[in-house]
């Protein structure tokens, strides 16, 4: 994997992935938390579409400081949902699993910085199956555009 793909993968897979823990007073319907959590999806793919790809190891760094913010933004927004009360579960491991790949961005960051495309690769590819994950549990939440690839 190059390195310009796996920055992107990461980021994608962090979209696809991201959300947060349940906020506000009141439990949103099945049909609620589908629709709210695929429109803001919608809304933050494509705000990290728009931004150039990286075409080297060296363009990582200034690629992943235009999208983390992105990333933070559309998790903060999801991190407003309040699942309903059987789904909070798969709700939490996806919140975690977004967690998670924030700290691996940030990581790649790292990495690319320093030249390091073997780590680049190593950090795309450990995210790979966690992406694999994520995208399960957004099926599963009814977050179907929050789960394509």
């Amino acid at each position: 994997m190059s390195a310009r793909q796996a920055a992107f993968a990461i980021v994608v897979m962090l979209v696809l992935a991201g959300c947060g823990g349940g906020g506000g007073s009141s439990r949103l319907s099945k049909s609620e938390f589908d629709a709210k959590a695929n429109a803001i999806c919608d809304t933050y793919q494509a705000k990290i579409n728009a931004v150039a790809q990286p075409q080297s190891v060296s363009d990582v760094p200034g690629y992943i400081d235009k999208v983390l913010p992105l990333l933070r933004e559309g998790t903060s927004k999801l991190d407003h949902l309040k699942p309903p009360a059987d789904l909070q579960s798969t709700f939490d491991e996806w919140r975690q699993i977004q967690s998670d790949q924030v700290d691996e961005a940030v990581a790649l960051k790292k990495a690319a910085g320093k030249g390091d495309g073997a780590e680049v690769s190593r950090i795309a590819n450990e995210a790979s199956a966690k992406n694999k994950r994520g995208n399960d549990l957004a099926s599963q939440l009814g977050a179907n555009t929050c789960a394509k690839d």
